[in-house]
């Protein structure tokens, strides 16, 4: 890793860590936490997937058991700040 590889990440995870923040939703928190405990390795990709430096994820198969389980989270935010 190169330095400016370096400064590059912690630059994103700063802005997105002092970026304006809504109020903290428990449940999709907990949800979270509990999935970065099960893959510790989730947080390097996804860091990386939203830096850009790594490929959009597949989309799941039919009938695979993997839910998207997140996008109704924001759905629900997105249709309670509309109205």
């Amino acid at each position: 890793m190169t330095r400016q590889e370096h400064s590059s990440i912690l630059s994103f995870l700063d802005g997105v860590l002092n970026a304006p923040a809504e109020p903290l939703d428990v449940e999709a928190d907990a949800i979270i936490r509990a999935y970065f405990k099960r893959h510790p390795d989730i947080a390097y990709r996804l860091t990386r997937f939203a830096m850009g430096a790594a490929p959009a994820p597949a989309p799941a198969e039919p009938g695979h058991r993997r839910r998207l389980w997140l996008a109704p989270l924001f759905e629900r935010r997105v249709k309670g700040a509309l109205t």
